[in-house]
């Protein structure tokens, strides 16, 4: 510090101190402007530090250098420079960031001096001080104190002194830069509410447009403020408002501009979603929203653009525009954008007089067309009324109405309509893929096309609608929220925006023509079903008819063929059991399918057969897809379509035919046409059936007519004999009394034979009359032994009886007999030579008696199969049944059912066959028992043995 007074004692140096400070503070603080702070703390400083120079630099943030604002030095011959830089490293930066005090001992030597080793060479300087001017972290400046002197310092006190009175200087410069910034910042409300004033009371658009303009150019002061509108219906930019600039502009400024959308694609998307565009000194990643081009149409090295928009639309856009790179203020971008909002807001009111307008013309013309559509029997007609309507509308030059066909698996082509040089259009469109078909599902609204060039919508359908020269494409799905299954297309040959009203007319539209393609939906709905009716009608009256098979099948293959819209259809056919197939049918419209008639077709070796035996139902193939083995007798073009199916009744019935459509590679089959080729081929599948069965019972029953009227008259023939024969017998009794009682027992015998033949001849002459007898089970087992014998002895086949009983049988005893001399045959025929036959017999109750033949032959487990079923599960094909002796077993089955017993034949664990009878007995006086299931005993051992 410095010393006035020498003799001063350190409590008056220390009062001295305090006041100077007081003095100081208080000086600055009441500092009007920076530069009288900085001379007051520079003055203080010299007085009250030994230093000879004093130096205050205020930081400047953008060229990072000092300026000068004061200066002290005894030398005033030798002034130190106005601006010093600092450069990377150097004391001044350092004290500048760490924003720390710093005492350098020497100065010139000092290699990171900088420009100051330059100023203390040229001073004559040594040691300074360099203390920083700061704020909360924000440095303002530095303070130098420089001395000839070499390594002089600051003691701890007189630091502290300096850090409050720079502190002090530095909330001063503070508080004048924060004013200075207060009083530059432009006042954006008044303006606004001037330019909301004004704008209340002009009459039209471009009288707003204009006084924004003018407004915007007052307040911003750019080079050049004007207004670009957009226009939807070529999908660009235009120039509403000449630019407004403070220099009268050229002819070539005054000229409209007009900016293409696709070559601002960017700029474009950022306006439709609202936002602000600023580009100042330097563009880094804007590139990608403004363009070089674009900077070079403007004319502008700088710019600001706001969006204008209208109930969602963008209409246009404002631009501010500078020559210069400049930077853009936060309240003129404010003020911008609050302008560009005023004319959204002002837009809709200064327009509505048009916009109302527009809207009845809308809604009139929404209301003809549904009164079109609701009121007018031709629907083309209305639909070329909604294509007039949208023309005129929205100028558009193409119409499509389509409907997706689930069968084609694409979307049949239902109205077209094109304003000028028609051009082919595809009759098929093809499905949309997932994404498209889950966005015009799930969208409420229309889907737009801007430039079919440029967007990635609707990627099954731009090779056909850039075809068909189309740019813009709006599509709306008739039924928003379900599946897009009718869809109705407008398009236009050049790139265009749809707008939000447009978008709202074509969707109205778009809807009501939803009702016509539900009619047509119900129309082709009952024209299908009325072909399935007519043809269920058909084969009900092909049936009544009585036609027969040839003639059944050559109507039904001509009905199929005519339904279908097929080239020919033929049928493949073989007889149960047989190897190989031929083609019994062909129809044909088309020369170029053909068959080979009489062809032999292995059954197992033949695809189309194999293939439609394999196939439960119907299988769609092609004709590249059939081996050489089947067009050895099948010729059709390549490419063709074939529709194959196995003529199928019920489950357990055989195949014995194919039927094969046929039909020219373009053509599809649809739902409708399968349902109806499925119902007809059953149809002539059970058809074909009832007339084979039909014909083969009709034939049987006349062979057994005839074998029963031949068997009948050859029995009257022997009853005639054997009576011949008694009476013979009679009269050589009377002449030879010798041997009387031996003919008398003949001619008793040959009486019984009569009786029972009279019994048969005059009872059971046409049907078999069922008998009640009795007969006890010892007399019945000796008649059957005595009748088996014959067969036991040839075959030498050992027999035994096993029975301890002699219960009395009750039914058609003579019936009963041939039932069981029948199984005993079949068991001795199936028994090989040598072997053994048993008979069991047991009681089961006070009602049945069990009678079981065991026997070493092997039974075929098909005839068992068939024998437990009574009959064979498909009469027309081969069957065990057919002959003995699956066929008098089988008889026998049915027999016995009829007097009231049961049959069952078996396999035993052994391997034995095991043939077993359930028979009834003559009733008692007590109750009667249950009948016993058959499966509930098993032939056993248990019994003792009785030889007959």
């Amino acid at each position: 510090m410095a010393q006035s007074q020498p003799h001063d004692s350190p409590s008056d140096r220390h009062d001295h101190q305090i006041m100077a400070l007081s003095r100081i503070l208080k000086a600055l603080r009441g500092s009007i402007t920076a530069e009288e702070a900085v001379t007051l703390a520079l003055d203080h400083v010299r007085q009250e530090m030994d230093f000879e120079v004093a130096w205050v630099g205020l930081y400047d943030r953008i060229n990072h250098r000092l300026v000068t604002k004061g200066c002290h030095n005894p030398r005033q011959m030798r002034s130190i420079r106005t601006m010093i830089n600092l450069t990377p490293g150097d004391v001044m930066e350092q004290v500048v960031v760490q924003q720390r005090p710093l005492i350098v001992a020497d100065l010139q030597n000092e290699i990171r001096a900088g420009e100051w080793g330059t100023i203390a060479k040229q001073l004559a300087l040594q040691s300074a001080i360099i203390f920083p001017i700061k704020r909360q972290e924000v440095c303002f400046g530095l303070l130098v104190l420089a001395s000839s002197d070499w390594g002089k310092s600051a003691s701890l006190g007189q630091r502290s002194y300096l850090a409050i009175v720079m502190g002090e200087l530095a909330e001063a410069l503070h508080q004048f830069e924060s004013e200075q910034q207060r009083q530059q910042t432009k006042r954006l409300e008044q303006p606004l509410l001037t330019l909301i004033g004004r704008l209340g009371t002009l009459p039209d658009v471009d009288s707003q447009l204009k006084e924004v303009v003018r407004e915007t150019q007052r307040f911003v002061a750019p080079q050049r403020t004007r207004v670009f509108w957009f226009e939807p219906k070529g999908n660009y930019f235009w120039q509403r408002t000449p630019g407004l600039a403070p220099r009268p502009a050229s002819l070539e400024d005054e000229r409209s501009l007009h900016i293409a959308v696709d070559e601002v694609r960017g700029l474009y998307q950022a306006l439709c979603n609202q936002q602000l565009v600023v580009v100042g000194e330097s563009r880094g990643a804007l590139k990608t929203i403004v363009s070089d081009r674009l900077m070079q149409q403007l004319k502008a090295e700088s710019l600001m653009i706001a969006p204008i928009s209208r109930q969602g639309d963008l209409m246009g856009f404002m631009s501010v525009e500078g020559t210069t790179p400049r930077i853009w203020k936060e309240p003129e971008k404010q003020f911008l954008i609050g302008a560009a909002q005023l004319l959204t807001v002002a837009l809709p009111a200064a327009t509505a007089k048009e916009t109302v307008r527009q809207t009845e013309l809308d809604q009139h013309l929404t209301t003809g067309v549904i009164q079109g559509i609701h009121g007018d029997v031709d629907w083309h007609h209305t639909l070329q009324t909604c294509f007039e309507v949208l023309q005129d509308r929205l100028s558009i030059q193409q119409f499509f109405v389509l409907l997706f066909n689930p069968d084609r698996n694409g979307y049949d082509l239902c109205f077209q309509s094109q304003a000028s040089r028609p051009r082919g259009v595809p009759m098929l469109w093809p499905c949309l893929d997932d994404v498209d078909w889950q966005m015009l599902e799930r969208s409420p609204s229309a889907i737009s096309i801007d430039n079919l060039s440029h967007d990635l919508k609707l990627m099954a359908w731009r090779p056909s609608l850039l075809e068909l020269g189309a740019q813009a494409v709006l599509v709306g799905n008739v039924a928003p929220g379900n599946a897009p299954e009718g869809m109705v297309l407008i398009c236009d040959t050049i790139s265009r925006q749809w707008t939000t009203t447009e978008q709202s007319l074509f969707e109205s539209v778009a809807r009501q023509i939803g009702v016509i393609l539900h009619q047509w939906q119900l129309q082709r709905q009952l024209d299908q079903q009325q072909h399935i009716y007519e043809s269920i009608q058909w084969g009900l009256q092909a049936l009544h008819k009585g036609l027969h098979s040839d003639q059944l099948e050559q109507t039904t293959l001509q009905h199929v063929m005519q339904l279908l819209h097929a080239s020919a259809v033929l049928l493949l056919s073989w007889q149960p059991g047989s190897p190989t197939a031929t083609v019994t049918q062909f129809v044909s419209q088309d020369t170029s399918v053909s068959v080979k008639s009489n062809h032999p077709i292995p059954l197992g070796a033949d695809a189309v057969i194999n293939w439609a035996l394999q196939t439960d139902g119907m299988l769609p193939l092609t004709f590249n897809e059939l081996p050489t083995e089947t067009t050895d007798w099948f010729i059709a073009p390549l490419g063709s379509r074939l529709l194959i199916t196995a003529l199928r009744t019920a489950p357990s019935h055989g195949v014995t035919g194919v039927v094969v459509a046929v039909s020219p590679a373009h053509r599809q089959w649809a739902n409708h046409h399968l349902t109806i080729f499925k119902l007809l081929t059953s149809q002539l599948a059970w058809s074909r059936r009832h007339l084979a069965l039909t014909a083969m019972l009709t034939q049987q029953r006349q062979d057994l007519e005839n074998l029963n009227w031949y068997k009948h008259h050859r029995l009257e023939d022997l009853y005639r004999v054997l009576g011949q024969t008694a009476q013979n017998l009679a009269q050589l009794q009377v002449r030879d009394t010798a041997i009387a009682g031996e003919l008398q027992l003949l001619h008793d015998q040959l009486t019984a034979v009569m009786e029972s033949t009279e019994t048969v001849l005059v009872g059971e002459r046409w049907q078999l009359y069922p008998q009640h007898q009795t007969m006890p089970l010892i007399s019945l087992l000796n008649r059957l032994i005595d009748r088996v014998n014959p067969i036991l002895e040839a075959r030498q086949l050992w027999s035994k009886v096993h029975n301890e009983s002699n219960v009395v049988l009750a039914g058609d005893m003579l019936k009963l007999e041939l039932i069981l001399y029948e199984v005993m045959a079949a068991a001795c025929n199936r028994s090989p030579v040598g072997g053994r036959i048993d008979l069991w017999c047991r009681v089961l109750n006070l009602d049945w008696v069990e009678l079981s033949v065991t026997d070493d032959g092997q039974c075929s487990p098909r005839l068992l199969e068939e024998l437990s079923q009574s009959y064979p599960a498909d009469v027309l094909a081969p069957s065990a049944l057919d002959g003995p002796p699956g066929l008098h077993l089988a008889i026998c089955k049915l027999l016995i059912a009829q007097l009231g017993g049961e049959i069952s034949f078996s396999i035993l664990d052994d391997g034995r066959t095991h043939s077993r009878l359930l028979l009834p007995l003559a009733p008692y006086p007590e109750a009667h028992k249950a009948n016993p299931q058959l499966s509930s005993v098993t032939p056993t051992e248990a019994s003792s043995a009785s030889p007959t």
